[in-house]
């Protein structure tokens, strides 16, 4: 299977990454994703088969891995945590749209905390 030159989040994950970057301190959208990735492995990483994750659809903000993963850094940790993959940047898709969602439920659950109280 062919990896990922962008990525295209879900058109729901996208409406959060907006929200999170216009109320809390993420000044891109790119770094809002990247802290859901983040969120989605330290909290939820049993729950999530970054393989076999249906996303709903491609509707949403898009970014390039050149961008998103310059040094290739993201790829080395994703392939470290899940050694069998051969396409890393599907699974960060996946984790970040799954680490979006969550973290939605989450804000609506409890409201909006500081970054550090979501970890």
């Amino acid at each position: 299977m062919i990896d990922l030159v962008n990525v295209h989040l879900s058109k729901d994950a996208s409406a959060v990454v907006e929200r999170m970057e216009a109320t809390v301190c993420f000044d891109q959208k790119i770094t809002a994703a990247k802290f859901a990735l983040a969120y989605a492995i330290k909290n939820h990483f049993d729950e999530i088969d970054p393989e076999r994750y249906a996303l709903p659809d491609g509707e949403g903000s898009n970014f390039n891995f050149g961008t998103l993963d310059p040094d290739g850094q993201l790829s080395m940790l994703l392939r470290a945590l899940y050694p069998g993959t051969n396409t890393p940047y599907l699974y960060a898709r996946a984790l970040m749209v799954f680490g979006l969602m969550k973290l939605d439920a989450r804000i609506e659950r409890e409201g909006l905390q500081t970054i550090s109280a979501l970890m």
